[in-house]
């Protein structure tokens, strides 16, 4: 109680005008200090100009469905939001992404994960928050309660820079009230333990994109367990597994994985930035 207290009362103070101003100030003292420059025009001065910060909130307005290419996907629950079967008779989780992962978002994105710039954030939390929103009342609209499960990050990228992004912004947004109605975030997954000679033998060495569906998917099984704190979660409950960007999902495959086998129901996923699907595998339900 006295801590959700006292982030109301460092919220009131953070956007009070003065504090905007003097951190305005602190700015310009600090370019002067450590000059910086847009991630991605470079234009001097802040790590995202105000021309593509505009950029970034028109490539993130409207959230579409992703899922449709990403091959190493699990298959959806039947009626929970699938786009229907491919060719192949299969159904994939569905995906919400917030944009494509273009020069914008792309850049911004990875300047926030391995550069430090993680004044960024703001931007890319907006951007999470509008999918997040999105998939709630469209991927399960029906549950009262929804989980949403961070993919986990490495202990070694964390050490390496000091944070992990996931965490910082579905932080940011559950501080600020900005989650949907109804959901709270759950780190239920962690990176568990497995000998490299398994990953090695599993995927003969080749890369994710050099295997098939299921390849993509064995890669990477095993790679993590649930936390302690997926005792605490009855079976049948409603997930959203979030994750920065979608390539192959095979990261979001095994998180399923991990969520299934405890009794969870996996309704979707949600990504701040997706790939282009292959040609010839573009999303019939995007919007």
């Amino acid at each position: 109680m006295w801590k959700a207290g006292l982030e109301r009362r460092l919220d009131a103070v953070r956007l009070h005008p003065t504090c905007g101003r003097l951190e305005g100030a602190l700015r310009e003292f600090g370019s002067l200090i450590l000059p910086t420059e847009c991630v991605v025009c470079e234009l001097p001065d802040n790590s995202l100009c105000a021309g593509c910060a505009a950029t970034l909130r028109r490539a993130t307005v409207r959230p579409f469905r992703a899922e449709q290419g990403a091959e190493a996907l699990p298959e959806a629950v039947c009626g929970l939001g699938a786009a229907g079967p491919d060719a192949d008779g299969f159904s994939p989780l569905p995906v919400m992404a917030a944009g494509s992962y273009a020069r914008a978002l792309s850049a911004a994105l990875l300047a926030f994960k391995n550069h430090g710039h993680t004044d960024i954030g703001r931007w890319l939390q907006a951007a999470l928050a509008g999918a997040l929103h999105e998939a709630r009342w469209t991927l399960c609209a029906e549950a009262a309660e929804v989980l949403l499960v961070p993919v986990p990050a490495r202990g070694a990228s964390t050490r390496r820079r000091g944070y992990d992004p996931l965490s910082l912004l579905l932080g940011g947004l559950d501080r600020r009230a900005e989650l949907p109605a109804g959901t709270s975030v759950a780190a239920a997954v962690r990176i568990g333990w497995r000998p490299r000679t398994a990953w090695t033998l599993t995927s003969g060495g080749r890369t994710q994109k050099a295997l098939g569906r299921q390849g993509r998917r064995q890669n990477l099984v095993g790679s993590m367990e649930a936390a302690p704190l997926m005792r605490l979660i009855r079976p049948g409950r409603a997930c959203l597994i979030v994750d920065d960007v979608l390539t192959t999902g095979a990261t979001i495959a095994e998180t399923a994985r991990v969520l299934r086998n405890a009794g969870a129901v996996v309704s979707g996923a949600v990504v701040i930035a997706a790939t282009p699907a292959p040609r010839g595998k573009e999303n019939s339900s995007a919007r």
